[in-house]
């Protein structure tokens, strides 16, 4: 054993007895945090819910999305559908109109567009008193240029349907220091949905206000009672399943719970240090608590195990506790330290709350790793009654079948036909690589939320509906935005999009020019100038005035409801023609909605494999510096770690797990959680090779069938920690707890399986004549 080894023992063994001598120095420090940390928590920690919260905000994606809600007060679109069997009647249309003039009315909404004004348009401003009036308005206001036949398709998507267009930036709200605080979209929403009640409709006609802002909105209350429900779940199967493996273990059966409470007590550590970092709640983020319990628990778990063993052994209750954190407290600080190394890895991903997700867990393992090696045994000691050591030691049945079976297992299978075994693990690991690249990501934001919302089946009625439900939009940058050259150019671009069949209508001061001027831009700037002045009044493709923003035009498109590939394929052309066309602008930026998806979904699955590849190439020296060797390292990764990370990919894509912001971060879980259970099996293996002179195949049978209890134990209570997370309402959590669960089952089939196999076929350490002692490493 080296010399920084020894130390590291000495020292864990000393903080134990400390702490089991005089507990109160721990206690108090413990309490004083508790405090603190639950104020900073209560106080400070929020729901948050949107795109932009997968963006960073100094990517240049983000700057451009914060500068068109800065500059031009749009970016959030809301639909109201109105359907009538007698769409074209003027009192409909009147009912259109006096929608569209309350929505308008609103301080929030910057734009509204409606069948109603291009009526107008088309009639002088006036609404006719007949339907063949009505419909001959519109075919005036649509015969000028194929814009305003674009919006007319755009507004008026099937026979029976129209759609009313609103448009709104950033909605100020007020922060009540809520867990759930009101957002934007809830204003917008319930304010729509207000004037829309109040106005006088007339009978047939139905109303049905949707869009993503709406949809979002609804999620955005489920939230709150989601992370109830995960974290009384998890704690409930976590609650019973510790009760059942260690009932048989302790004096009293309360005792089964005191590693749940250093768990909790690292909970709340954990949420007091999001405050402090100024994290929040999110989709993500919800799977954190029962994540954080699953890992603390373990902890917890395995090191009363070992004090309950050393009792039994004889030893007094604080030899006990030093005993048990000089042992397996070192293997817990080396898979807390590899577990740290690999979530440390996340902070490489453009996503940020998968960098939140990444931190505010490995606070979480550092917590319950500290709280393990201290108050714990301060708590065991406590509440030892004293019970005759060696009695208790005989009263046990002499023989457990847990560890006899898995004993016999590893004798007779795994380690007992090693080259068989690596044989099997192999051909299963290969077929998980080729499984890695075939695991698609899911192609968009909303599909991570919940789905059975009527909010959702409205938005996808809509997206059946309208082909223009999603919106680009094109901010164009120049000293002479509204000039008559600029224009020109404009209107070359805004045809060449309009030429993509994915492309529906435009709407911008180009448009508006071209409908007052029968197509065609004024030759003038004094004609251009007037043409604004007129358009700045109102109108369906009403502008806002030039004044406001001299050197930026806004174009907004809308789009299909493309998907995938395809909708970088359409960013491109967008970028592509404006390069091409718009030849005298200083600046283009293409975005929205559309734009902000694709870059989240990007941005996952390109940090997909650096993150991978960081963390075991991490975790892989952090393991060579910990055992001082290369070779134990490499198996260790490589039988376990890499072994379950692949095993789960080959898993994710045979039952259909995509890969989102949750699932990326697998491999950094799977190091930690493997890592945690070899760790224990080597340490164990190498005790018994080292100081009791066992061969390595009795030595890999010992460690297995010793360490079966309380591993299979603590990775149960793990399973059910994150298990729960299937039964989520949002898809994105639901995916994340089957590949996690997924995850510890197969780390601990490579741990169990694998590894032994490997230690007994590998030479890593020599047999050597010793003195026995007591100190076996592990649990």
């Amino acid at each position: 054993m080296s010399d920084i080894g020894t130390r590291v023992r000495d020292g864990l063994e000393s903080l134990g007895r400390a702490s089991a001598s005089d507990p109160r120095p721990v206690v108090a420090v413990v309490v004083l945090l508790l405090l603190v940390s639950g104020g900073i928590a209560a106080t400070s920690l929020q729901m948050s819910m949107g795109m932009t919260l997968y963006i960073d905000d100094d990517s240049q994606t983000a700057e451009e999305w914060a500068g068109l809600k800065d500059d031009f007060e749009t970016g959030n679109n809301v639909f109201v559908v109105v359907e009538s069997d007698q769409l074209y009647d003027p009192e409909t249309i009147r009912a259109i109109d006096r929608l569209d003039r309350r929505y308008t009315a609103l301080d929030e909404t910057n734009r509204v567009t409606s069948l109603a004004d291009l009526v107008r348009a088309g009639n002088d401003g006036e609404i006719p008193a007949t339907e063949s009036g009505v419909r001959r308005a519109l075919d005036r206001a649509t015969a000028r240029n194929p814009e305003m036949s674009g919006l007319r398709a755009q507004v008026v998507p099937e026979p029976g349907t129209t759609i009313i267009l609103a448009d709104y930036g950033d909605v100020d709200t007020f922060d009540r220091g809520r867990l759930l605080p009101e957002r934007g979209s809830d204003i917008v929403y319930r304010q729509v949905q207000q004037e829309t009640d109040l106005a006088a409709l007339p009978p047939g006609l139905s109303v049905t206000v949707t869009g993503q802002p709406v949809f979002e909105n609804a999620a955005f209350g489920l939230m709150l009672p989601e992370m109830i429900k995960l974290f009384a779940g998890a704690f409930a199967l976590i609650f019973g399943v510790v009760y059942l493996v260690m009932r048989s273990t302790v004096e009293r059966g309360w005792h089964v719970f005191l590693p749940l409470g250093t768990a909790m007590t690292a909970l709340v550590y954990m949420m007091g240090a999001m405050g402090i970092l100024g994290y929040n709640f999110n989709a993500i983020m919800l799977g954190v608590m029962p994540i954080a319990l699953g890992l603390g628990i373990d902890y917890g778990l395995q090191i009363q195990t070992r004090y309950l063993e050393e009792r039994e052994s004889g030893r007094p209750p604080i030899e006990a506790a030093g005993l048990a954190t000089r042992t397996t407290g070192r293997a817990l600080l080396i898979a807390m330290g590899t577990t740290v190394v690999g979530l440390g890895s996340l902070l490489v991903s453009a996503v940020p709350p998968v960098q939140q997700f990444g931190v505010t867990s490995a606070v979480s393992v550092f917590a319950s790793m500290v709280l393990s090696v201290t108050l714990l045994p301060a708590l065991l000691v406590r509440v030892d009654a004293g019970v005759d050591t060696a009695d208790a030691a005989t009263d046990r049945d002499g023989t457990d079948r847990l560890e006899a079976f898995t004993g016999l297992l590893t004798r007779r299978v795994t380690a007992g036909r090693p080259l068989v075994t690596l044989l099997i693990a192999f051909l299963l690991v290969s077929g998980g690589a080729y499984a890695y690249p075939q695991v698609e990501p899911r192609q968009q934001m909303m599909d991570f939320w919940p789905q059975e919302l009527d909010a959702k089946e409205d938005l996808e009625e809509l997206e059946d509906t309208v082909e223009g439900s999603k919106v680009v939009y094109v901010v164009v940058e120049t000293d002479q935005a509204y000039s008559p050259e600029m224009f020109r150019e404009v209107a070359t671009y805004q045809r060449l999009m309009l030429e993509n069949p994915n492309v529906n209508a435009v709407m911008s001061p180009v448009t508006t020019v071209q409908m007052q001027n029968g197509g065609s831009i004024p030759e003038t700037q004094y004609r251009l100038d007037t043409s604004l002045r007129a358009a700045s009044e109102g109108g369906p493709t009403a502008i806002r005035d030039p004044s406001d923003n001299p050197s930026k035009l806004l174009l907004t498109f809308y789009i299909d409801d493309v998907e995938g590939e395809p909708v970088r394929t359409l960013i491109d052309e967008f970028e592509g023609n404006a390069d091409y066309t718009l030849t005298t602008a200083d600046q283009v930026q293409v975005t929205g909605k559309p734009v902000l998806n694709r870059n989240v979904i990007e941005n996952v699955t390109a940090g997909l494999t650096p993150m991978t590849l960081l963390s075991f190439g991490l975790g892989f020296v952090f393991l060579a510096f910990a055992f001082r060797s290369v070779k134990i390292s490499a198996v260790l990764i490589a039988a376990v770690a890499a072994s379950a990370s692949l095993l789960v990919t080959g898993a994710m894509y045979l039952v259909g797990i995509p890969w989102n912001p949750l699932t990326i971060t697998m491999s950094s879980l799977t190091l930690g959680i493997g890592i945690d259970y070899g760790v224990h099996v080597f340490e164990r293996f190498e005790y018994e090779v080292t100081e009791q002179g066992q061969s390595r195949l009795d030595a890999a049978t010992t460690a297995v069938s010793k360490l079966s209890r309380p591993v299979i134990g603590s990775s149960f209570t793990t399973i059910f920690g994150f298990g729960v997370l299937t039964v989520s309402q949002f898809p994105v959590l639901a995916n994340f707890g089957v590949t996690t669960v997924f995850a510890i089952a197969l780390s601990l089939v490579a741990a169990f399986g694998i590894l032994p196999a490997a230690l007994v076929t590998v030479r890593l350490i020599e047999r050597r004549d010793a003195t026995p002692t007591t100190e076996a490493v592990g649990s």
